[in-house]
């Protein structure tokens, strides 16, 4: 008798253990009080950068703190999401793939721009069509970087390749401010860039855009910036996931709606983050070729995943199941 009563006492403390263990973890999610997002000083970050300057996601978040950290380039912004220095934010495609491929726990949620991405030439190149590129020196900002993949299938489309891949086209990464000098000495034919390095070109070299963002390939529907979490954060919080979402599709409604205010923002908002000021030509031309939108397609994505392993940047399988979760967007979209 008096062991059934030491099982039945151990069962009842071990029931009431769950249940507080269960209980104080709702009350963390659902009592969080700040929240910190990253994103970089771009173009293609546009609602981020509108959405914390007009205070879009405080307003929508119902008092909850909003702190904000700012990357230069994805891969420290994905260490910073790894390690909680960071809740959710925006980056580029990808960096994303490639850590949720090497099995980070990493979410999209949505789109937050398509496009900004063209192939720029210098002014006195003839340029007709993609086959014009052979044998000439083209650019790109990195050896696997969204641009490269994105030029990297533009010429596969054209039945052209690469030096590096036994091909007509002499490759090679440079940074974009290093491309401006290589424009203006004739040592640099064309170049696959994002905004505002095209915008700029224009305007300081007369360089010229010969493919537009969304002539670039899979019709400018790859995603330039995706808004990512991590799944323990949005099981934990699906709430405020929800809630960030609305702010973020307020802002994107109102980027599209009022451009010219838009700019303006951006332009600030740059110059504060960064020091460098941007006029408002280049910005509003850069705006003109980056698609604002929440939209994400998933098939597209999956894609620049296969031609990323076709190259040899991912190694093993480019499956991205489980990667992409638009469920939280469709509710806030429909």
């Amino acid at each position: 008798m008096k062991k059934r009563n030491l099982k039945n006492s151990i069962l009842v403390l071990v029931i009431f253990s769950l249940l507080f263990l269960a209980a104080a973890g709702t009350t963390a999610a659902s009592d969080l009080e700040e929240i910190t997002i990253g994103y970089f000083p771009n173009i293609t970050h546009a609602p981020a950068i509108v959405g914390v300057s007009e205070n879009i996601f405080v307003e929508q978040l119902n008092g909850i703190k909003i702190k904000t950290k700012i990357f230069p380039n994805g891969s420290l912004f994905m260490d910073a999401l790894a390690t909680n220095q960071i809740d959710l934010g925006y980056v580029g495609p990808g960096p994303a793939i490639n850590r949720y491929l090497q099995g980070a726990d990493v979410k999209a949620l949505a789109s937050a721009s398509t496009g900004g991405t063209v192939l720029v030439t210098r002014k006195d190149f003839e340029y007709n069509s993609v086959e014009d590129l052979k044998n000439k020196i083209i650019a790109t900002p990195a050896l696997g970087c969204t641009h490269d993949l994105l030029f990297r299938q533009l010429i596969k489309d054209n039945n052209l390749n690469t030096n590096r891949r036994g091909g007509s086209i002499d490759h090679r990464a440079q940074k974009p401010a290093t491309m401006v000098g290589l424009f203006a000495t004739k040592q640099l034919d064309a170049a696959v860039v994002s905004e505002p390095w095209a915008a700029r070109m224009e305007a300081d070299l007369d360089s010229k855009v010969v493919v537009d963002w969304n002539q670039m390939p899979w019709n400018g529907k790859l995603p330039a910036t995706l808004v990512v979490s991590t799944s323990e954060f949005i099981k934990n919080n699906p709430e405020l996931i929800e809630n960030f979402l609305k702010a973020h599709q307020k802002t994107v409604e109102y980027i599209n709606n009022n451009p010219v205010e838009s700019s303006n923002i951006i332009q600030k908002q740059i110059k504060e983050i960064t020091r460098q000021k941007l006029s408002l030509e280049i910005i509003e031309r850069s705006m003109k070729r980056t698609n604002i939108t929440s939209e994400l397609d998933s098939s597209v994505v999956q894609k620049l995943a296969d031609l990323s392993a076709e190259l040899g940047f991912i190694k093993g399988d480019s499956n991205l199941d489980g990667f992409i979760d638009i469920s939280y967007l469709n509710k806030v979209t429909k």
